[in-house]
């Protein structure tokens, strides 16, 4: 990575495989993180019914408690996983800019993930130390 169109046109069957599987793997995470761990934390902080609020209504929520430092960086990852959805394999000019982007977005996903589990974690310890 970063992969280029005359790149992306060359990648052998096991590329392909390993580059379908990142693929995956990133929107399943993404998957999780927006619709089960942003839920479940505010659940866990009491919010009441996070699983009947719009989708953005919980990114404001989590971004005014400081779970999510900037609501737009998850709006931009779901943007860059969307564009990787509609990329077709004779686009291999757009499906190439795709890919690279998801690559350069993960690390921003994986932040999101932990700083969630480390304020989780924290929580969960501060009200079991008061027990």
């Amino acid at each position: 990575m970063p992969l280029d169109a005359s790149r992306y046109a060359e990648l052998s069957d096991d590329e392909v495989e390993h580059i379908d599987q990142f693929l995956f793997r990133f929107a399943k995470l993404q998957d999780a993180i927006g619709e089960k761990l942003f839920v479940s934390m505010l659940e866990f902080l009491k919010e009441e019914n996070p699983k009947n609020k719009p989708f953005i209504d919980i990114l404001n929520r989590l971004e005014r408690l400081g779970l999510l430092d900037n609501k737009n960086v998850w709006l931009e990852l779901r943007k860059i996983r969307s564009n990787i959805a509609h990329q077709y394999e004779d686009e291999p000019a757009q499906a190439s800019n795709a890919l690279n982007a998801i690559y350069l977005a993960k690390p921003a996903l994986e932040s999101i993930y932990l700083a969630i589990k480390t304020r989780y974690i924290e929580l969960r310890d501060s009200v079991s130390g008061a027990l």
